[in-house]
């Protein structure tokens, strides 16, 4: 890559006429740029065709199909539906034709997240696999479209060495551990973190030149983001303090003209979250909900009941749902200790251990070059960083329900973009090259190592993954993902059945398991048991009973046989 002639802008200059600054590609940018897309889409596609279907896959692919097929919403009764009819449209695609048998027990007729789960479980039985493939490669393609996204972006932040910027963003964003842990998954977590990033990238352009194009775009990706996961909501109110940052100081006109836009945006947005439930239930009265979050029961109770909801039904009810089971929590496992609720502390720990560490190193050296006023301007600063630090601190301040690091990645793109053209902006030294490109190595280097096994990423601080679990667990560890692996090693070892406890929702059968699950019919023999009930109970599937198990004390077991994909220990039990 070679520097583009232009003379860099001063730090503290602002950055409205940087894409007509920035030069155009390198074609060796571009030949980089395909290699790491190569990577990544060999990384994530190679990765998932081993890991089984984790804990909330189970519900979500069925949520979007059932709505797909059907059109009645009730079927995304946690979630807002888009990303889930994303992920369902190769699988109505394919066109599966449902097993005759009957279910092995009798679902009672819901719309429940969970038994719409067994209900397509139990009707795709032999194309589950497959079709739970296809639509992961939905979320390993909006994964990857969004590394060239952050490309395109950082070069516009740093115009006198745009290819560095855009490289660097792009293969943070497809080198992460963490990220290529959900790219690969039928969940809404990755989602979120496309069209999140997708609404703010739209919101820098509105700021940059207020008009009614961008305002249309920047609100119909914040609707998009909206109708992907509850974490958005938190953005309207984030653009109206980023868009006041940004015209403090300035021309009165300027701001005047940006607040008329943004307006326009959020009306947009508005009608955008409408749009994609076809205005089903839109502006019901509000005394016509039966609440059960403590938030909406008291805005309804202060409010009018006649008042006009401008929302769909339900998106209301969903988020009045998600609203309760944040106050409600669930249980949480946290430096080898298990507890109901939340701590304050439980995302900042998670970043300490599950960030590799040249990613770290990374963070550091950007804010160091940011403190010295040699990096990107403050206002970009703001926009990039606030957002994530509005989600940690409502995860960790307001929130009970802690289930892991996945609940903060939207926020991930924007630090990757933020550290890129920092760093790219800063006058370095000629020996300072050398470090840089050792890190970025030791950060490539981390993901290779850590493949297939992404999810149960962590760092050196820790000792790696193989001591993962006396950190964490859930789905920062273990999400139910190694039923292959277990399979690859009961073929291996010549085991025809186990006892098996695991976590997850899916018939381990379909993966030619043979299983025992009751714990009070256990005797000598290899036992498996997944990491996170070591700290806390659950639910799991046993030939057609869905039964609860408490949480297992690894002390009694002794030391495991074989750790499989750091998430499922067996034992040998005498």
């Amino acid at each position: 890559m070679r520097d583009t002639p232009q003379t860099p802008a001063p730090s503290a200059a602002p950055i409205e006429s940087t894409a007509a600054r920035t030069s155009l590609v390198h074609p060796m940018s571009w030949a980089l740029l395909g290699a790491l897309a190569v990577a990544y889409l060999t990384l994530s596609i190679t990765s998932l065709l081993g890991k089984s279907v984790t804990v909330d896959e189970f519900g979500h692919l069925p949520a979007g199909f059932n709505t797909l097929r059907s059109g009645d919403f009730r079927h995304c009764t946690l979630n807002p539906p888009l990303m889930n009819v994303l992920s369902a449209l190769p699988v109505a695609a394919m066109g599966p034709r449902p097993t005759p048998e009957p279910p092995p027990f009798r679902l009672a007729p819901s719309f429940d997240f969970w038994e719409s789960g067994y209900r397509f479980m139990f009707a795709y039985p032999e194309d589950y696999r497959r079709l739970f493939t296809a639509a992961r490669c939905v979320t390993v393609v909006l994964v990857g479209a969004l590394g060239v996204l952050l490309f395109f972006w950082a070069r516009s932040l740093a115009p006198r060495r745009a290819d560095l910027a855009g490289l660097l963003a792009a293969g943070l964003l497809w080198f992460s551990p963490n990220v290529l842990a959900h790219a690969r998954l039928v969940t809404t977590d990755a989602g979120a973190m496309c069209f999140v990033t997708l609404a703010v990238f739209a919101f820098h352009r509105l700021l940059l030149r207020p008009n009614g194009p961008r305002a249309i775009g920047c609100g119909v990706t914040l609707g998009l983001a909206q109708l992907v996961k509850f974490t958005a909501v938190y953005l309207g109110p984030l653009f109206v303090v980023v868009a006041v940052v940004w015209c403090f100081g300035g021309p009165k006109m300027r701001g005047t003209a940006l607040a008329k836009w943004l307006a326009a945006a959020l009306a947009v947005g508005l009608g955008t979250v409408n749009a994609g439930y076809l205005f089903a239930g839109s502006g019901a009265a509000l005394g016509a909900y039966t609440f059960e979050s403590d938030t909406l029961q008291a805005v309804q109770a202060v409010l009018p009941r006649q008042t006009p909801v401008p929302l769909p039904h339900e998106y209301v009810a969903a988020f009045d749902r998600q609203l309760r089971d944040t106050t409600v929590g669930d249980s949480s496992y946290l430096l080898g200790e298990s507890y109901e609720g939340g701590r304050w502390y439980y995302f900042l720990v998670l970043i300490a251990f599950k960030t590799p560490i040249p990613l770290l190193a990374l963070v550091a050296l950007a804010l160091t070059t940011g403190l010295t006023g040699r990096g990107l301007h403050r206002r970009e600063s703001v926009l990039l960083l606030l957002p994530g630090l509005v989600f940690l601190v409502m995860f960790s301040l307001f929130s009970d329900k802690q289930l892991g690091l996945r609940m903060i990645l939207p926020a991930a793109p924007l630090l990757f973009v933020w550290i890129a053209t920092t760093i790219a902006r800063a006058d370095w030294k000629r020996w300072t090259v050398w470090p840089l490109a050792g890190l970025l190595l030791w950060f490539a280097g981390e993901s290779l190592r850590s493949y297939p096994d992404y999810l149960a990423y962590f760092n050196q601080f820790v000792g790696g993954p193989a001591r993962g679990h006396r950190i964490a667990l859930d789905s920062n560890l273990d999400w139910g993902q190694d039923l292959p692996k277990l399979k690859d090693y009961m073929d291996a070892e010549g085991i025809d059945s186990i006892q098996l406890l695991y976590f997850g929702r899916v018939d381990p059968a379909i993966y030619g398991i043979r299983y025992q699950a009751d714990p009070r019919r256990f005797g000598p023999g290899y036992r498996a048991v997944s990491a996170t009930l070591f700290g806390r109970w659950y639910r799991l599937y046993d030939h057609g009973v869905v039964r609860e198990v408490d949480a297992v004390d690894p002390r009694t077991l002794g030391e495991p046989v074989a750790r499989l994909g750091h998430s499922i220990h067996v034992y040998w039990v005498e």
